[in-house]
């Protein structure tokens, strides 16, 4: 059973990332601003950043070997 479970969930690293950055804005959002409308463009805002930064720096850091 714990087999199925944990096949199911095989995510690469983007989707985790995007799982993440989802989350965290989403949270981000309700925790600092009171009105929905507020919350929705704070939500966008955070989202975007949190991809455009983490790919951001992925890609700084791909010519560099482990």
């Amino acid at each position: 059973m714990l087999r199925l479970l944990a096949d199911a969930l095989v995510l690469t690293h983007f989707q985790a990332m995007a799982l993440f950055a989802f989350f965290a804005s989403l949270v981000f959002a309700f925790l600092s601003k009171k009105r929905l409308s507020e919350c929705a463009k704070y939500f966008l805002w955070s989202l975007l950043a949190f991809l455009l930064i983490a790919i951001a720096l992925g890609w700084l850091m791909f010519p560099f070997p482990r």
